[in-house]
């Protein structure tokens, strides 16, 4: 019996998983896909040295850190990539590790044309909903000291005292307001 085939697009700027928990990943989805290919964005070869042979072994596709990753928090090359992924028959489901970006147009575009689409992360995020599934990532297998990206909190702000600016009357509403209160018009009439 053939096992579907999956593809796993794998931001590791997002996600900062070792070479070897990213193996260990490949190995529990290999239970239930063939894994045709990875390829991996925001690759940097002197920051993901432990990935470089793994990488090369195995053939696998890397992309350079993009520009547009840092304005939108997704790698625009990724997304080119999963699109393109859409239209291939002979891809069953897609495994994608992403920025926070809005990632919802292609994980619609990819299920409309069939694609399981499982999101590979180590808290489900805001488009969980969106996807086939959820991959969970074991904190193990993240780098040393790297925690889950939190989720940022939006700090309420206080809004900073001002000091009330002391501007010297109107001499046109001063007299209107003489008037309006009729103090001279009283005092002309007190006994």
């Amino acid at each position: 019996m053939n096992k579907p085939k999956m593809i796993i697009l794998a931001d590791i700027a997002s996600l900062r998983v070792t070479c070897v928990g990213f193996k260990q990943i490949v190995k529990n989805l290999e239970a239930k896909y063939e894994i045709v290919t990875c390829k991996f964005y925001s690759y940097v070869a002197k920051r993901n040295r432990d990935f470089n042979e793994y990488i090369s072994a195995n053939g696998y596709a890397v992309s350079l850190p993009s520009a547009s990753r840092r304005r939108n928090k997704l790698d625009s090359k990724q997304v080119i990539d999963a699109a393109d992924i859409a239209y291939n028959d002979k891809i069953d489901a897609v495994a994608m590790i992403t920025g926070e970006g809005d990632i919802l147009p292609v994980i619609d575009l990819l299920k409309g044309k069939g694609k399981e689409v499982f999101d590979v992360n180590v808290d489900t995020g805001k488009y969980n909903y969106a996807y086939t599934g959820f991959i969970a990532v074991p904190t193990s297998a993240l780098r040393e000291g790297y925690t889950a990206p939190a989720t940022k909190a939006v700090a309420k702000k206080t809004p900073k005292p001002v000091a009330p600016v002391q501007r010297p009357e109107n001499p046109y509403v001063a007299e209107a307001r003489k008037v309006l209160s009729g103090s001279e018009i009283l005092a002309k009439y007190r006994r």
